[in-house]
């Protein structure tokens, strides 16, 4: 590794958060685990590899089919979700490496089914309903039907699953009572037809707030990387943060009183400040909005970073830090001594959720995988 700034991911923290989350749901219930969008930063391959082995997961859930491909590639032989709408085009592939697409027109149904005689395989696919999101999903009856003809028509497609997706989980147990509502008369409507599909709805949110949605299976996502979808604290969730965002002090020089600090000189100094630069900006995913909000952890203290975020690095003000030297552990994200920093608490910082702290990220940090 030629960086000194890194991500640390906590493999055996994402088990632990797996552990959590099996407790709370009913038993029989199975779990899936949600590894889209890199695993939510912290890498789809090896968090994939990694839970290949894990007996708590069933599934794996992922946005895209390039996704799953790259799983399967690389290993990965558990069933494979995709969540997202999969391009018709891509049916050869979801059918050629045993992906399971969600589908929710007759079309989706007619064009799997020729991909898969095409290629002489019978594929799997899960209906999508919609139930209140709004994003995707066959809504209503007469759509359900519709979709249903098509699973009769098709022998080379089965209906493995029927999904829907919470909106609001984690806060709105009245309008997650009403979605579950939709969701079971779809149900109904699909076993009167015949089928015996495997049913999920509960996310993070539903599995959390011990609500009882569990159905055959759930899906985990934000909650596995210890983080709440709602900000609620790890420690009185039972999560645990599986992502550490670790730099070393590259530079120290002390300034006198009155001293511009970065771009556009917007901090200046008010008295005789030791400050430390960072190898880390936004072009790292350090956002360029948390500019003067937020704290590093330097020898078990809270340094404030000062001055504009640049691109490849950062100021920190270090004065208060005893000892402080050239090469220094410095914790952007996670913990250090007795505090921590969390994804929750720079995202409300920044104005956004802990998701996109994480997903930002970049691909230039070199990743770290401890269990």
């Amino acid at each position: 590794m030629l960086r000194s700034t890194y991500a640390i991911v906590h493999l055996d923290a994402i088990d632990r958060n797996i552990k959590t989350a099996v407790h709370q749901i009913r038993p029989g219930s199975s779990l899936l685990a949600v590894i889209k969008a890199n695993a939510y930063g912290h890498g789809l391959v090896e968090v994939g590899r990694h839970l290949e082995n894990n007996p708590d997961v069933t599934m794996f859930g992922v946005a895209l089919c390039e996704e799953g491909v790259r799983l399967r590639e690389s290993g990965v032989q558990k069933p494979i979700l995709i969540l997202g709408v999969t391009d018709p085009e891509h049916f050869d592939a979801v059918a050629q490496y045993d992906l399971t697409p969600a589908v929710f027109a007759p079309g989706h149904v007619f064009a799997l089914s020729d991909s898969a005689k095409r290629i002489g395989k019978k594929a799997t696919a899960h209906i999508k309903i919609d139930t209140g999101m709004h994003r995707i999903g066959a809504i209503g009856d007469e759509q359900l039907a519709g979709v249903l003809d098509a699973f009769q028509a098709c022998k080379n497609v089965r209906l493995d699953g029927v999904f829907t997706h919470f909106a609001k989980s984690e806060n709105d147990p009245a309008f997650t009572a009403l979605q579950a509502e939709r969701f079971d008369r779809a149900v109904s409507l699909i076993r009167s037809r015949g089928f015996q599909p495997t049913v999920h709805a509960a996310n993070s949110g539903a599995i959390l707030g011990q609500v009882d949605y569990s159905y055959d299976m759930v899906r985990l996502g934000i909650a596995m990387y210890g983080c709440h979808p709602d900000g609620v604290s790890t420690a009185s969730s039972g999560l645990v943060p599986a992502m550490s965002l670790v730099s070393h002090i590259s530079n120290l020089k002390t300034l006198g009183p009155g001293e511009g600090v970065s771009y556009g000189q917007k901090y200046v100094t008010k008295r005789e400040t030791v400050v430390a630069t960072l190898p880390i900006g936004y072009g790292d995913g350090y956002k360029r909005c948390l500019t003067g909000k937020a704290d590093v952890l330097i020898g078990g203290k809270r340094c404030p970073q000062i001055g504009t975020i640049c691109m490849d690095q950062i100021m920190v003000d270090v004065t208060e830090v005893p000892g402080v030297s050239l090469g220094q552990e410095a914790v952007l994200l996670g913990s250090q001594g007795e505090d921590t920093i969390t994804a929750d608490e720079l995202a409300s910082l920044a104005g956004t959720i802990s998701y996109e702290i994480l997903l930002s990220i970049s691909e230039r940090v070199p990743r770290i995988y401890r269990s």
